[in-house]
C-alpha cells in the first residue's frame, strides 16, 4: 500500500505561516450551531413517525431537541495563508494573467524529487546553483524535464512546530533561492517547485517569482510555485509523487492547497 504523508500547514487563527504583510487570516466564525438548527428536524424526527436508524445507531442520535441538527460555518481565508500556490496573476498585472483558476490540473500533480539543503541553511541563505547541482549530486538521481523540485530547507520544522516556535525567525529570516538561480530550474524545465518557507526568494528579492509566473510574457506557461510546506522531513525518499490542488477561486492570485506526499510501495529498490 502507497504512503501518504500531509505536508499541509494546519489553518487556524493566529498561524505563523499567515505572513503579516497579508490579511489577517484565516477567520472561522460558526455560523449554524447544532443546538440552534436542530429545531428544524421538528416535523422530520417526531416519535411517532421516526425515519429509520442504522448500524446500531442509538435513538438519541436521531431526535430533535436533543443537540442533533446540523452545523455549518463560514470562513475567510487569504489566498496566500500557510501552505499556498502562487497563480501567475500574483506578480503578473496584465489582463491576460493567469488566475488560480487557469492553472492547468496536470502542473498541480506529478513525480517529484526532494533535493535536501538543511546542512546550508541558516539566516537569510542565499541557495546558490552549486547549492543546487550539489544537493541534486546528493541525491544520486537528476532533475528531469516536468518534474515537481521540492526544497527541504528545514526552516518550518525549526521555526513553526519546532521546539521554540518563533514567528519573526520565519518570517524575517528565511533562507531562499539566490537571485541568479531560477535559471536552473528553468534550464531543467519543471513545472512547478515547493519549498517549506514563508518565500521562494532569499531577502525578498523576488527573482524566482518574476522568472516564474511571468513567462507567459514570452509565451510560455508559468513555473507554479508553492511555499509554506511541512513535515518534509518524514519524506523517506529522493522521489514520489507530489499533490496539492488549488482551490478554483475566480479571480485570485494564489489559493492554499492540501499538499500531499505519495510513497509508492517500491520494496527495496528505495532511494533514501
Amino acid at each position: 500500500m502507497p504512503k501518504f504523508i500531509d505536508l499541509t500547514a494546519r489553518l487556524k487563527e493566529g498561524m505563523i505561516q499567515n505572513h503579516y504583510n497579508h490579511p489577517r487570516a484565516p477567520l472561522l466564525w460558526s455560523s449554524q450551531r447544532h443546538d440552534i438548527t436542530q429545531y428544524d428536524f421538528v416535523q422530520r424526527w417526531t416519535s411517532e413517525d421516526r425515519p429509520p436508524l442504522f448500524d446500531g445507531l442509538p435513538v438519541e442520535a436521531g431526535q430533535w431537541g436533543k443537540g442533533h441538527g446540523w452545523a455549518s460555518e463560514q470562513f475567510i481565508l487569504g489566498g496566500h495563508c500557510g501552505t499556498h500556490m502562487d497563480a501567475g496573476a500574483h506578480f503578473d498585472h496584465r489582463d491576460t494573467a493567469q488566475y488560480v483558476q487557469d492553472i492547468p490540473i496536470e502542473k498541480c500533480y506529478g513525480e517529484a524529487i526532494i533535493l535536501d539543503l538543511r546542512e546550508r541553511c541558516s539566516e537569510n541563505y542565499p541557495i546558490t546553483i552549486t547549492d543546487l547541482e550539489e544537493a541534486e549530486k546528493k541525491t544520486g538521481d537528476k532533475v528531469k524535464k516536468g518534474d515537481i523540485v521540492v526544497i527541504h530547507t528545514g526552516w518550518a520544522a525549526r521555526w513553526v512546530y519546532g521546539a521554540k516556535p518563533d514567528r519573526w525567525k520565519y518570517h524575517e529570516e528565511y533562507p531562499g533561492l539566490a537571485y541568479e538561480s531560477p535559471i536552473w530550474f528553468i534550464e531543467r524545465e519543471i513545472k512547478l517547485v515547493g519549498v517549506d518557507t514563508p518565500n521562494l526568494d532569499c531577502d525578498e528579492v523576488l527573482s524566482a517569482h518574476i522568472n516564474f509566473l511571468l513567462r507567459p510574457w514570452i509565451n510560455k506557461e508559468p513555473i507554479q510555485i508553492v511555499e509554506n510546506l511541512v513535515n518534509l522531513e518524514k519524506i523517506p525518499r529522493v522521489r514520489f509523487i507530489f499533490m496539492g490542488f488549488p482551490l478554483p477561486i475566480e479571480g485570485s492570485t494564489g489559493s492554499p492547497i492540501r499538499a500531499v506526499a505519495l510513497i509508492p510501495d517500491r520494496g527495496s529498490d528505495e532511494k533514501r
